[in-house]
């Protein structure tokens, strides 16, 4: 991530570029000139590219031939796209994740939510941001499916800017709390409040990014409720 030891270059220049997009640094439709950028990190032109090629081929940025390359936007038909695609992809991620996952994914999983409530308390929306992403991978690994860890790899990074949009404008409060439910249905194999669970916490995450659109909607049970009610 930003802000650590990096071994190569061009990985000092994906994770800056990385957190200036994700952060709104650079905002949607931002070009991103190679010269400003190589000041800007201080790396040569070939980490820079490689760097911005990665990031395209994730979606964060638009690169035609010939062209500068800039951010990529968001509209709210995209969003739709976006979270009808989670809902299909991560739900049935997390039920093979109830019958596949070892021990010691769990504890990854489990690991993962105390560096969230760490990173929360801290008040690190960006660190935030990609600890959810690791927590969402984390359970799609655990399915031993190669095609859906790359779906939902891919689908998440769309997420990533929105995530932290939605930290900065409405908190925190809660995400964990969902990730949670998860983790230990996931460890009772409670498929039913998996499914329950997996589900509102797609609903919720849309529901934040629809306000923040101007489209409110319902909002789900929080977490906590349903997590007191099952223990």
């Amino acid at each position: 991530m930003a802000g650590q030891n990096y071994t190569t270059k061009t990985e000092q220049a994906y994770w800056n570029l990385r957190k200036a997009i994700v952060t709104g640094e650079f905002g949607e439709l931002s070009p991103l000139d190679e010269t400003v950028l190589m000041e800007r990190i201080d790396v040569g032109r070939t980490p820079i590219r490689e760097a911005i090629k990665r990031l395209s081929s994730e979606e964060f940025v638009v690169w035609h031939p010939h062209r500068t390359p800039h951010v990529r936007s968001t509209s709210i038909d995209d969003l739709a796209a976006l979270y009808e695609a989670r809902q299909i992809f991560e739900v049935k991620a997390a039920l093979m994740a109830a019958e596949r996952a070892t021990a010691a994914d769990l504890d990854a999983m489990e690991k993962l939510c105390d560096q969230l409530d760490k990173a929360i308390r801290a008040n690190d929306p960006y660190q935030v941001a990609e600890l959810d992403y690791d927590f969402h991978l984390a359970i799609a690994e655990a399915s031993y499916n190669r095609f859906l860890v790359e779906a939902i790899r891919f689908l998440n990074f769309g997420s990533l800017r929105l995530w932290y949009r939605s930290y900065i404008r409405i908190g925190t409060e809660s995400i964990n709390d969902h990730h949670r439910l998860q983790v230990d249905a996931i460890r009772r194999g409670d498929v039913e409040l998996l499914e329950r669970s997996t589900v509102d916490h797609i609903e919720f995450s849309h529901d934040r990014q629809l306000k923040i659109f101007g489209f409110p909607r319902g909002t789900p049970e929080p977490a906590g409720a349903l997590l007191a009610a099952n223990r």
